[in-house]
């Protein structure tokens, strides 16, 4: 009889990589804040905000992949901001509520977490035992992991990935490079030798399932690959497979604040490298270690 598993962030690109390696070998449950999509076979609804869950989502359930988190690349207004909080830690809290309201006791929570836990301006290398920043980012992530701890109250295992930028060239800010540089155009931000700590989307839902099956994967782990680049080299990489004619325009960073304001930060990268022992350890493999790969074809 298949596992099953329980998983949030349903829409979400990771989750949907998650879902393609997984979906043949587990019995998959999804939670959902659109009602539209609710089917109550095994999309149910929940709404953090109201702590409302279906409680159906978590009969029998053995392991939880919580994914959600609205969008940060939204616009960080107050409302924003509000809906960003809840979707991964007041969403984390209440399905450890509901797991010692209905008496379950689930062998697996895995949680997102981001490298923005650490603050903006450090650097050098980064543990997964260095400090945290007090910036408003790096308080909800905190927020985020300490909601996860919770769940070793009910003899849980529990994982925590510090995600750095998720590379797909189908989404998130490499598609939107991609897109920029066939047009002609390539982007730098700031500094040129800012360090891009970054994984693909692959190797990332690949650690979950492996997280999922190995009990030696347990705490929290830096989720990049051993090869970071600098932005000046992510720029080249991206012109060379994509129009090696394309124009780098040089953006100052005090631009990108004008424009974006608070939210700018998330593009702030800084000089930090963050170290990935404690999942090279592990024996992790990596599909895409160097950021050529991401555009290797045979890799895909």
């Amino acid at each position: 009889m298949k596992e099953r598993i329980l998983i949030t962030g349903y829409s979400g690109s990771l989750a949907k990589e998650v879902v393609k390696l997984l979906k043949n070998k587990y019995e998959l449950f999804f939670l959902t804040t659109n009602q539209s999509k609710v089917n109550k076979k095994n999309i149910f609804f929940w709404d953090p905000s109201t702590n409302k869950i279906d409680k159906d989502c978590l009969k029998k359930c053995q392991h939880i992949i919580h994914l959600s988190g609205y969008s940060i690349l939204k616009r960080w207004s107050k409302k924003n901001k509000k809906l960003m909080y809840q979707s991964r830690v007041e969403a984390s809290k209440m399905i450890f509520e509901k797991c010692k309201e209905f008496s379950l006791k689930p062998k697996t929570f895995i949680s997102a977490s981001a490298m923005g836990i650490y603050p903006e301006n450090v650097e050098g290398e980064i543990l997964e035992e260095s400090v945290a920043g007090s910036s408003w980012l790096s308080k909800m992530a905190s927020d985020w992991e300490n909601a996860a701890e919770n769940f070793k109250k009910i003899k849980c295992r529990v994982v925590i990935m510090r995600i750095s930028l998720l590379m797909d060239k189908n989404s998130g800010i490499l598609k939107y490079n991609i897109i920029s540089t066939k047009l002609g155009l390539a982007g730098i931000i700031g500094s040129s030798s800012q360090i891009i700590n970054w994984i693909h989307i692959n190797d990332a839902a690949r650690f979950i399932v492996q997280a999922l099956k190995n009990k030696k994967y347990i705490g929290t782990y830096n989720l990049a690959t051993d090869n970071p680049l600098t932005q000046k080299k992510f720029i080249q990489i991206i012109k060379n497979n994509i129009f090696k004619y394309a124009i780098v325009i040089k953006m100052p960073f005090q631009f990108l604040k004008l424009l974006a304001g608070e939210r700018s930060k998330i593009l702030k990268f800084g000089k930090k490298k963050l170290n990935v022992d404690r999942l090279l350890k592990l024996d992790f493999k990596y599909n895409y270690s160097s950021f050529k790969d991401v555009f290797n074809e045979t890799n895909q």
